[in-house]
């Protein structure tokens, strides 16, 4: 089992399958503080300040992932930002930490760890070619496999990007959407055993979701005059970011049953404010109405 087949699969399409919901680490651009090089797993030299600071920012193959085309970003914090593109072209992130270190003093390859979410390590090596380009190597590695000693015939080969570390604004507002369907989602399982809207995660079993990250705030607001809706809010934390807003209702059908309903709105354009609630239909065979400024999302 190589990297592709076995972090991959194991990690990255756990994305494709629950469609980006990992709340934590990646499904908020979740900020971690960076680890410490451990000497136990990583080479005994000192790590090469050089190449840590020079494979910082954004890089791209356009075959590194069994011929598919793959993203990296690295950061300050020790976060990697693991980028693929789903089959209906929407692109998702995953989130992994790294830790670098020297395969031999002030020789190249550099040793580089990439660290799962499970906590298992994938030893591996990378350098920048005099060319500029990220030399990578993906296949033949594993969690709990020995470095490799050299390059191969399959390293996979990136080029710069941009020197940005930032998650592109798309990617943020995908995972914050994802976090806001997740949290409506629970919010009618809550009301339909408990006849009641939950006022905080707590409630609602769900995973454990960072409400504040550097990006956005989540935020979970109860109607003081109307039990049969609430509102859930992302908003937008960066100047480049849209704000969300989603609504959760209770709505009669055409035979007056209660049936619950969700819409979630986005902001037109790039705004530190959420949108207003959304206005519920009158019978559940309507659609959701979004506020001035904001449009319906259909996913």
């Amino acid at each position: 089992m190589t990297l592709s087949t076995g972090f991959v699969s194991r990690c990255t399409l756990m994305v494709v399958l629950t469609t980006g919901v990992i709340l934590s680490p990646g499904g908020m651009a979740v900020s971690h503080p960076s680890s410490t090089l451990s000497p136990s797993r990583l080479a005994q030299d000192e790590p090469t300040p050089e190449f840590a600071e020079a494979i910082l920012g954004q890089w791209f193959s356009p075959s590194a992932l069994g011929g598919e085309p793959l993203t990296f970003i690295f950061t300050e914090r020790g976060i990697l930002h693991f980028i693929i593109t789903l089959p209906r072209g929407r692109t998702v992130s995953q989130e992994f930490r790294y830790e670098v270190g020297a395969s031999s003093r002030n020789a190249s390859p550099n040793a580089i760890d990439l660290i799962l979410p499970t906590g298992e390590r994938v030893a591996t090596i990378a350098e920048i070619t005099d060319s500029g380009t990220l030399r990578f190597q993906i296949e033949g590695t594993q969690a709990g496999l020995p470095r490799p000693d050299a390059f191969d015939e399959t390293v996979a080969e990136f080029e710069r990007v941009s020197t940005s570390t930032e998650l592109p604004a798309r990617l943020v507002e995908a995972n914050a959407l994802d976090v806001l369907i997740d949290i409506s989602r629970a919010q009618r399982t809550h009301y339909l055993e408990f006849r009641e809207f939950a006022d905080s995660m707590e409630p609602l079993n769900a995973e454990p979701v960072p409400l504040e990250t550097d990006d956005y705030r989540i935020e979970i607001q109860m109607s003081e005059d109307n039990g049969n809706q609430v509102r859930i809010t992302a908003t937008a934390k960066r100047e480049d970011l849209r704000s969300f807003t989603s609504g959760v209702f209770m709505v009669p059908n055409e035979r007056g049953l209660e049936v619950s309903m969700v819409g979630i709105c986005r902001s037109d354009e790039p705004d530190l404010t959420a949108p207003a609630m959304p206005i519920p239909p009158e019978t559940a065979e309507g659609n959701v109405t979004c506020a001035p400024g904001s449009h319906l999302m259909e996913r």
